[in-house]
């Protein structure tokens, strides 16, 4: 197998290596994998679905460092933020109608991580989760954008959408990792980490059955679903990690390595506009270094 420079790049990053722009951008342009998240998504930006492509092929360029350096990602960055912000909230739709709990939150993480600048408009992302993202059962949400409660089913009713809680909770750890943070920061950060470990991190609570079956498959990068890879990081960021709680979920992650040492991608996401990192079902590079990363091997 080889390692894609993207790969090579994202390890040296992780180690805290000190990184020239111009090497790195020799990687980014050598890289295969990267050369295909750059091919200009199908989908036209003024639809509904298109602008979603959008966010997925930036969500996926997000997890490579220094990819927000180049400029056609740079545009798409401006593309999206044009068709999705609003004062109060990303919105798919432009306006606070479309404003969706998972949507908004991995709008507000992937400017995070790629290192778009404008703090006031990724706070607008922060705040529509510090003042409406439930953390607990049977507590009304006091958001009135009607898409929240109709068009897609209902993320925020009285039993909060567990994504959507997982994807907040993941852009308050990205924000403190950037600018300072603050008591409702914390306070709303404290009540989303203890609302999943309550979960056993991914566990119904009337049962003890997986959420959805696809939160005990292996996958990366993460879309509007989430994983035990993605949530058990999101715990280890904020020290949970070694909370009892979090044990049943690590051991299922260990038991899913094969006997050539490495781990399998179990899930393709949407395929008209996502490009897989490993191919499926075979020894994949990508998931197995976030997962050894995860475990400290």
């Amino acid at each position: 197998m080889i390692e894609d420079p993207a790969l090579t790049l994202k390890k040296a990053y992780d180690r805290g290596e000190l990184i020239d722009i111009d090497k790195a951008n020799g990687l980014l342009h050598k890289s295969d994998l990267v050369n295909r998240l750059l091919v200009e998504p199908k989908q036209r930006p003024e639809l509904f679905v298109g602008i979603r492509a959008y966010e997925w092929r930036l969500i996926e360029l997000s997890e490579i460092p220094f990819s927000g350096s180049i400029k056609k990602v740079q545009d798409w960055i401006n593309l999206l933020i044009n068709k999705t912000y609003t004062p109060e909230g990303f919105s798919l739709t432009g306006n606070r109608n479309g404003i969706l709990a998972c949507h908004n939150a991995m709008i507000t993480t992937l400017l995070l991580k790629i290192g778009y600048n404008n703090k006031d408009k990724i706070e607008a992302g922060i705040n529509w989760i510090i003042n409406y993202q439930s953390t607990e059962r049977g507590t009304e949400c006091s958001w009135t954008g009607s898409d929240l409660n109709s068009r897609f089913g209902g993320c925020m009713k009285k039993t909060p959408c567990f994504y959507g809680v997982v994807k907040s909770m993941i852009s308050l750890t990205e924000y403190k990792k950037r600018f300072d943070s603050s008591y409702e920061i914390d306070t709303k950060l404290k009540q989303g980490l203890e609302y999943i470990l309550k979960h056993n991190v991914f566990q119904k609570l009337s049962t003890g059955q997986p959420i959805e079956n696809s939160i005990i498959k292996n996958f990366y990068p993460y879309s509007y679903k989430s994983n035990l890879l993605e949530i058990l990081t999101l715990l280890k960021h904020n020290n949970l990690y070694n909370d009892s709680r979090c044990k049943e979920a690590i051991e299922i992650l260990k038991q899913k390595r094969h006997e050539d040492r490495f781990w399998r991608s179990e899930v393709s996401q949407m395929k008209s506009t996502w490009i897989d990192f490993d191919p499926l079902n075979k020894p994949g590079l990508w998931i197995s270094y976030m997962i050894r990363k995860l475990l400290n091997e």
